[in-house]
């Protein structure tokens, strides 16, 4: 079983993490745009063969996605992989296009639909006729949460018996030592820290817990932190919201970290405020740490935290600031989702979506 897995920009997030572990696997070869140099350097450590499309780009190009069509079609037809994986919503449809009138086997995963997320309604139409046209030319679609089925059924996407939810898994996580992480990253002491691990969209929502923080009263924000692992081309609009609102005591952005999960020790919570998610991995791995998790109701969130879960609605900062002050005062609450975290990222193994994975391969090469 020959598999090329095709992402977008990689940029360290869940998607990547998901194509590292099923190239690994399956032995399979990974091709992505230029610049995802981090993706590159991890398939390579891992003895993968990797493929550099020069015109595979995240924003949108009417010349560069011209080409970068003609680019996958060469590679497919070169490398003749029996399946052709599909993720990320740009790759997912360029990728779609060009498999036409070849005999490899297309899966694309859905991360996330582009259709779901927070745009004008004319934006989101063109989103959603492009994902109907290339869906004909896919064999199966997974995506990473009942939520995301459900959609895609919805709007008719693609028969439903080719349409499967498989939830992202989680390996064993090497989490350093509470001491050390906090060494590492030089955080203050005695003192409550949140961390957030998002890099900066606006889907993830990271102005929404800027202005919750504001809504704090005085003596909740003096004694906790927020911190915040990611980069992204937002950075310049939040650190300004967060200068305005005089909150620079109260943020520690760590920008772009090299396996920040590893640090998840270090805290007392996690906090995830996204207007729009798949299947997070971070919950995942903020679950494993043992932290309680405050999240937004919205995509897979409540697949992994069940009823149990602690939510805020998206993009409501007086919901988020209520339930912060909650985790903040109440250490029987703290205990209550701690507790709730380990006991559900067992739920959710590596190996369990390498199985149904494995599973949708059969079926689409047996079809």
């Amino acid at each position: 079983m020959k598999i090329l897995y095709l992402i977008t920009q990689a940029d360290g997030g869940g998607a990547q993490n998901y194509v590292l572990s099923l190239a690994s696997r399956f032995g399979g070869a990974i091709a992505a745009g230029s610049e995802a140099t981090e993706l590159f350097e991890a398939a390579q450590s891992l003895n993968l063969t990797t493929f550099s499309l020069r015109h595979l780009k995240r924003n949108i190009s009417p010349y560069h996605d011209l080409m970068a069509i003609w680019e996958i079609r060469q590679l497919i037809q070169s490398y003749e992989p029996d399946i052709l994986h599909l993720n990320s919503s740009k790759a997912g449809v360029l990728g779609s296009f060009a498999r036409m009138g070849l005999k490899t086997k297309t899966v694309f995963t859905a991360h996330g639909f582009v259709f779901n997320e927070p745009l004008p309604w004319p934006v989101r139409s063109f989103y959603l006729a492009l994902e109907k046209e290339a869906s004909r030319y896919r064999d199966q679609i997974i995506t990473v949460s009942d939520a995301d089925r459900e959609s895609a059924l919805k709007f008719k996407l693609i028969a439903p018996e080719k349409i499967t939810t498989i939830h992202n898994g989680l390996g064993p996580v090497s989490f350093l030592a509470k001491e050390e992480a906090s060494h590492k990253l030089n955080l203050p002491k005695n003192i409550f820290l949140f961390a957030t691990i998002a890099n900066f969209y606006k889907t993830k929502g990271l102005d929404v817990l800027i202005e919750a923080v504001s809504l704090l009263k005085t003596e909740l924000r003096e004694k906790c932190r927020f911190a915040i692992f990611g980069y992204g081309p937002g950075e310049r609009d939040l650190r300004l919201q967060i200068k305005d609102l005089k909150l620079e005591p109260s943020f520690i952005l760590l920008g772009k970290i090299h396996q920040a999960r590893q640090y998840l020790k270090a805290f007392n919570a996690f906090v995830l405020p996204s207007r729009k998610e798949g299947f997070p991995y971070v919950i995942l791995e903020a679950a494993q740490a043992g932290l309680p998790v405050l999240a937004t109701k919205t995509g897979g969130i409540p697949e992994i935290l069940g009823e149990e879960g602690f939510y805020a609605a998206p993009g409501d900062p007086k919901e988020l600031a209520e339930k912060i002050g909650q985790i903040l005062h109440d250490n029987g609450l703290r205990e209550k989702l701690s507790a709730l975290s380990l006991k559900k990222f067992q739920l959710f193994t590596l190996e369990k979506m390498l199985a149904e994975t494995e599973k949708i391969y059969k079926k689409v090469l047996s079809a």
